[in-house]
């Protein structure tokens, strides 16, 4: 037996009634890029933010150069309000050197959190192209394993950074609260 993968070579190929092609497929768009894809940058943002290397990576973004598979981005990072599917897989494609020159030249103290935010979203970044393979290999699926063990690793480097649903409900809470004293200042000055 093979250890191929793919779409003809899985435990479903000889069962009667099944169909390998009608089986589930993960969805990369919502899955990856606007799922993943959207949490990392939000959590990079903040990273470079706090490092005060944001508009070293704003630069390097808008510096990007037309090369074979990769989309000069018509806007600057931040100037994107809406996000397509092809501006996210270019997104993939690019944004590890876009870090790696945004963080390049660490102060003594920065030198292990570069390194650490570099190897989390490399870790992101190779199991996105694994996933994105037709079929998988035993060997294809142990890489994407430990890609996804490295990230998992790492990815508290971008901890503080990331919203959670309680830090929300509160930020939530808290913009309610100020409308709610607005208005009655509105209304006690009419």
């Amino acid at each position: 037996m093979s250890d191929n993968l793919g779409i003809g070579h899985n435990i479903f190929h000889r069962q009667d009634r099944v169909s390998a092609s009608d089986l589930y497929k993960p969805d990369m768009l919502h899955t990856i890029y606007l799922g993943l894809f959207k949490h990392m940058m939000d959590s990079i943002e903040g990273f470079l933010k706090k490092h005060r290397r944001l508009q070293a990576f704003i630069d390097v973004w808008k510096a990007l150069r037309p090369y074979p598979g990769i989309l000069v981005p018509k806007k600057a990072y931040r100037e994107v309000t809406q996000w397509q599917a092809k501006e996210k897989r270019n997104l993939g494609r690019c944004i590890l050197g876009v870090l790696a020159v945004a963080l390049r030249q660490p102060g003594g103290a920065q030198a292990i959190p570069f390194k650490r935010a570099l190897g989390c979203v490399r870790a992101l970044i190779d199991f996105n192209m694994m996933a994105q393979y037709r079929s998988h290999t035993l060997d294809n699926i142990a890489y994407m394993e430990d890609y996804s063990d490295k990230f998992h690793r790492m990815k508290d480097i971008f901890l503080e950074f990331r919203v959670t649903k309680h830090t929300q409900a509160k930020v939530d809470k808290q913009r309610k609260e100020i409308r709610r004293q607005r208005s009655l200042m509105r209304e006690g000055a009419a």
